[in-house]
């Protein structure tokens, strides 16, 4: 008889440990939300994530390196 073919008292294991985990998995979220705080970006911010990238020449990247 292999562990699957048991019968119910197996199902009902298995059930409880996705309950478990379920119960886990919120009490980690609510934990990494609790650590991690979500800050709303600056309209500035805003821009930059939203604009499209400009590049710098390399007399530009030595001027601001200086």
């Amino acid at each position: 008889m292999t562990w699957i073919n048991r019968g119910g008292m197996e199902a009902q294991v298995l059930e409880e440990i996705r309950d478990e985990l379920k119960e886990l998995r919120m009490l980690y979220e609510e934990l990494v939300g609790c650590l991690v705080a979500e800050d709303t970006p600056t309209p500035e911010e805003k821009e930059a994530i939203e604009s499209d990238d400009e590049l710098a020449d390399e007399n530009e990247l030595w001027k601001a390196l200086r």
